[in-house]
């Protein structure tokens, strides 16, 4: 959901000006054109985690943990989806237009359960980030995670309050005691995010260099390339949430446009590092070998030498139906090199 004042950017009928209005609903289609990618992303890690041939239960926590987000972030499109119909359909002739309906009824049942539904998926999404944090940095010290964790704990604990806080009658996130509670929440949330985008990526960054000296420089890309770092750190949601809260203390009506895009890559952040994991491109705390003395304890990635990762075991056995044996047997001796190489 959104988190604004509202107020000061009433726009009358004859001016022909509708900021608010555009901003929402820009930011609801691109939150629904987010949440398309995040449900092919959703399909696809369950897939790749259910015909993983490793014995590992967290596959099943990978996939109950990708469900519970994704039916989240259902919950809170549909809750602005529905708003937007009261506001622009349902409502539209009310006195004051769409816009007085928007600040009247802000504080809906729809709106607040929408709103609790994002900030539950955004503890999770925090939560996801903090272990990342601890599976990249483990080696050294379980200190060196603390500081994440209290953020973490403190932007939780006034999420919780701000939410509750809004649902009671005649309160939302916008007036009274709420929005002492929402701004700090904002700001706990943003940090943390900047802190752990900025430790993971310090660490990739470290593991780099040493990385190339074992692997080959396509099998590095994979693990410490552009498109790894972006996806491991969130930067983009870490990116998001600055311009959100730019625009939220300045209240520019671009704040609710933000809000949306923010709160849908709340889950598609985390959705992208599980579909990693499902993948066989992500990183895993086990520690296996050192890529460089400046690197200290490196991690292991999340495939298996003898198995293969869930995308390879799937072209093998999309090239056995062809019926292409020599394809499929030279496509099985590149893939156990591969491994190799990885470890």
């Amino acid at each position: 959901m959104v988190y604004i004042s509202v107020p000061s950017w009433k726009a009358t009928m004859g001016d022909q000006v509708f900021p608010l209005e555009r901003s929402w609903y820009i930011g609801n289609t691109i939150f629904a054109i987010l949440y398309g990618i995040q449900l092919c992303m959703f399909f696809m890690s369950a897939y790749f985690l259910s015909i993983s041939r490793q014995a590992d239960k967290s596959r099943y926590i990978y996939i109950a943990y990708s469900a519970v987000l994704f039916s989240l972030i259902t919950i809170a499109l549909a809750a602005n989806l529905f708003f937007g119909q009261e506001m622009w359909i349902e409502h539209r002739d009310v006195d004051g237009g769409p816009v007085e309906f928007f600040s009247d009824n802000i504080a809906a049942w729809y709106n607040t359960f929408g709103t609790a539904a994002d900030v539950t998926a955004n503890v999770m999404g925090d939560g996801l980030m903090l272990y990342r944090c601890y599976v990249f940095w483990s080696g050294s010290s379980l200190w060196v995670v603390a500081f994440p964790a209290l953020l973490f704990l403190a932007s939780t604990s006034m999420g919780i309050v701000g939410t509750v806080q809004s649902g009671l009658p005649g309160s939302d996130f916008w007036h009274g005691i709420t929005v002492n509670l929402l701004t700090p929440w904002l700001v706990l949330t943003i940090v943390f995010n900047i802190i752990t985008t900025s430790m993971i990526a310090v660490r990739l960054a470290l593991i780099r260099r040493s990385m190339r000296g074992v692997l080959s420089k396509e099998r590095a890309e994979v693990y410490t390339g552009v498109i790894a770092i972006l996806v491991e750190s969130a930067l983009p949601f870490t990116l998001l949430g600055i311009a959100y809260l730019i625009t939220y203390v300045r209240t520019d009506p671009e704040a609710l446009a933000f809000a949306d895009i923010w709160g849908a890559f709340v889950a598609l952040s985390p959705q992208a590092i599980i579909l990693r994991v499902a993948m066989g491109s992500a990183w895993s705390r086990k520690t296996v070998t050192q890529y460089g003395s400046s690197v200290g304890t490196a991690v292991m990635f999340n495939s298996s030498q003898s198995q293969g990762t869930p995308l390879e075991t799937f072209r093998k056995s999309t090239l056995v139906g062809s019926g292409n044996n020599s394809s499929n047997a030279l496509s099985s001796k590149r893939s156990h090199m591969n491994f190799e190489d990885d470890v």
